[in-house]
């Protein structure tokens, strides 16, 4: 039997081990110049020349770390010709001079030293590159169904800006992405949700090398979206927060731009008012939404209930009390760390009792209920409940929202102060939204938030009769108007682009 080679193993700068391929394969190239410039010599520096046979003039750059594990043998092994630059000395101007190849895996091992420096090889010319002509132009990642896509892509566009969504997923080669920008120049690159970016941050520092600003809009617990990146780029990058008690265990974490942008409504969007789903809704309490976000149970896997804290927490939600996800980061004695996965055991228990919470709710909401949503609510709801199936949110969910005698909202626990979509685009449509008491309504005159606010499941039945007639249509209105004045989409970006001085 065939005995495959040991290979040699280095461990990350976020403490994770990796294995360090051999061969030509493991380098790619960049440019035609006379010179050669190896970005990392890979574990076999002795045979480099044996690999490119063409090589003459050799100039490379290590990272400092990567050679601290190494061998004394790895360091002996580097061909006397080869010579040693330091990072500073790697100017767009030598770039240009080279053919660089690059070690492939050194944007997993250390990708905060690399990637300015790949960054500056990929994009040597743009020092002397005027800016592009006629409006700015923002690059938004993703699909015309993602989350926010179509409301952020009429905003930008109200604000001057020509969108595009890049199609990165086309972009393969070394070369392909850097030509782009040397064309297109975004002054603008908007993430939600990580949205686009790679985990590592090549995307990232390209994008900065070539003056765009990038902003990611973490809309979910940022520390789930986390547990996807493996660099410490976004602590570089401009993040926004739809819910502002992250903003301080994210700075310390390391991130040096972090800023409160609540979720808002489009009610241009919004165009169906006269949906078939919405017939009957008149004297009826509507609530719409999932049983569970979609991948939970793979996003959670592995991880169990812990039950004694568990019966604590249900004793808060009968108190009227929230047991949210920085509650159990708490109970469960744990920092919100970063890389480790390890925070996704507070983010299972909080959305278990985001799941219990709901289903109370609903449970005391009484007989005037109706909910639309995914067929499980049927195993989670009492029979005889009126469930109907999900409504597109672009289609027929406006109507929902403005023919109901009201809608029902409880917000999620894994934001411990959030706000959900349904706080704005209730009003928006001019219906009457009956929220649970989360802390992120201190956003709105508590005046007008009294009124519709509960804190106990048992509440939700007085407060659905406690509106008639005038005084609900008076009420509405004054909440339509503070929405469409204050919490558009619009107005978000604008604060965006303020924050981003664009």
């Amino acid at each position: 039997m065939q005995i495959r080679p040991r290979r040699v193993q280095v461990v990350t700068e976020i403490g994770q081990r990796q294995s360090l391929p051999t061969g030509p394969k493991s380098f790619d190239r960049l440019g035609r110049g006379r010179r050669k410039l190896f970005l990392g010599l890979g574990p076999e520096p002795a045979r480099l020349a044996e690999y490119f046979s063409s090589v003459k003039e050799t100039l490379y750059v290590e990272c400092p770390e990567f050679e601290r594990q190494m061998s004394r043998e790895w360091r002996a092994s580097i061909p006397e010709h080869f010579q040693r630059l330091e990072p500073e000395e790697l100017t767009p101007a030598l770039a240009r001079s080279c053919t660089v190849r690059r070690y492939l895996r050194n944007m997993r091992l250390f990708p905060s030293f690399w990637g300015p420096l790949w960054a500056t090889c990929a994009l040597p010319h743009l020092e002397n590159a005027p800016p592009n002509p006629g409006n700015p132009v923002a690059w938004l990642p993703g699909q015309e169904t993602d989350l926010l896509d179509q409301e952020l892509r009429l905003a930008l566009r109200a604000e001057g800006f020509e969108v595009i969504r890049p199609e990165l997923d086309h972009m393969q080669g070394p070369v392909d992405l850097p030509w782009r920008l040397t064309k297109e120049r975004p002054a603008l690159f908007f993430s939600v949700n990580f949205k686009g970016l790679d985990r590592f941050g090549e995307l990232f520092h390209l994008l900065r090398r070539a003056g765009t600003r990038v902003a990611i809009w973490c809309v979910d617990n940022p520390f789930h979206l986390l547990t996807g990146v493996k660099s410490r780029y976004w602590t570089e990058a401009d993040l926004f927060v739809t819910d502002d008690w992250f903003v301080e265990p994210l700075h310390r974490l390391g991130a040096q731009s972090v800023h409160h942008l609540p979720l808002a409504a489009a009610p241009a969007l919004f165009k169906d008012r006269q949906a078939p789903a919405a017939v009957d809704l008149e004297d009826r309490l509507a609530f719409v939404g999932r049983s569970e976000f979609p991948q939970r149970r793979e996003f959670f896997a592995g991880i169990e209930r812990e039950e004694a804290l568990w019966r604590e927490a249900e004793s808060m939600l009968e108190q009227g009390e929230r047991p949210h996800f920085g509650w159990w980061l708490e109970r469960l004695g744990m920092e919100p760390a970063w890389p480790d996965n390890e925070v996704r055991r507070a983010g299972f228990m909080a959305e278990e009792t985001g799941r219990h919470w709901r289903a109370q709710c609903l449970r005391h909401a009484g007989p005037a209920l109706t909910v639309f949503g995914d067929v499980n609510w049927r195993s989670l709801l009492e029979d005889g409940v009126d469930v109907r199936p999900p409504v597109d949110y672009y289609g027929a969910l406006p109507s929902v929202y403005a023919k109901a005698r009201a809608c029902l909202n409880m917000t999620s626990p894994l934001l411990p102060r959030g706000l959900t979509q349904r706080h704005f685009d209730v009003w928006a449509v001019g219906g009457l939204l009956l929220t649970d008491a989360t802390p992120g309504l201190d956003i709105f005159p508590e005046e007008l938030v009294r009124e519709v606010r509960f804190v106990r499941p048992g509440d939700i039945p007085e407060l659905f009769e406690r509106h008639h007639a005038e005084a609900r249509a008076a009420l509405c209105r004054a909440w339509q108007q503070l929405i469409l004045e204050q919490h558009t989409y619009t107005q978000r970006v604008r604060r965006v682009l303020r924050v981003l001085e664009l």
